[in-house]
């Protein structure tokens, strides 16, 4: 970034600045830069659409609203279109397009939006919408009762060390002593390890 004034340096600094949106106040680190030669100040889009974000950001989670990645991800979760997630949800589809590309709904709306993340809930609005999904009912309520979160273990708890003393005794506890009894004490693997 050079500076519109001479051309030169300029540094990016901020300050917290409070700024109203639908009548609330939010309180938000705001960017802008400092011409290095004459000490003005001034800003260009990327910095103002910083504190755009950061102040739907800051409503979304006072008032529980989901944001558009996680309707679209909601919707990608249970395979469905957008078309199909607008009449579960009750709204019409060019608005709910809009939710999904960053507008912000009201609160009534959002937190609607937002009790569909329970899949019972999802299920109990697939039920009353079932008028509008005609035959696709059937498919659509199949898929969301289907869906099973996947399982995610995570090993990164389990330092170096008790890993490879675990692998150990799981794989070869006829041939390392280590102290600790096998708990497989007849397992052989079948297969030969380099």
């Amino acid at each position: 970034m050079i500076s519109p004034f001479t051309g030169g340096n300029v540094t990016k600094t901020y300050k917290f600045e409070t700024f109203t949106f639908r009548n609330e106040k939010f309180n938000v680190k705001r960017y802008y830069y400092v011409c290095n030669d004459t000490g003005r100040s001034f800003s260009d889009s990327e910095v103002d659409d910083l504190v755009f974000y950061e102040i739907y950001d800051q409503y979304r989670k006072r008032h529980n609203i989901p944001s558009p990645q996680m309707l679209r991800d909601l919707r990608n979760k249970y395979n469905l279109s957008a078309h199909t997630m607008s009449k579960i949800a009750g709204i019409g589809i060019n608005q709910y397009g809009l939710y999904e590309n960053g507008e912000m709904p009201t609160i009534a709306i959002g937190q609607k939006l937002a009790l569909l993340f329970d899949k019972n809930t999802l299920l109990e609005c697939l039920d009353k919408a079932q008028p509008k999904l005609g035959k696709n009912y059937s498919k659509v309520r199949e898929a969301v009762e289907a869906y099973v979160e996947p399982i995610t273990i995570s090993l990164a708890k389990k330092s170096y060390k008790d890993f490879f003393e675990t692998l150990q005794i799981t794989l070869f506890p006829k041939e390392i002593n280590t102290g600790k009894k096998a708990r497989w004490s007849t397992y052989e693997p079948s297969y030969a390890m380099a």
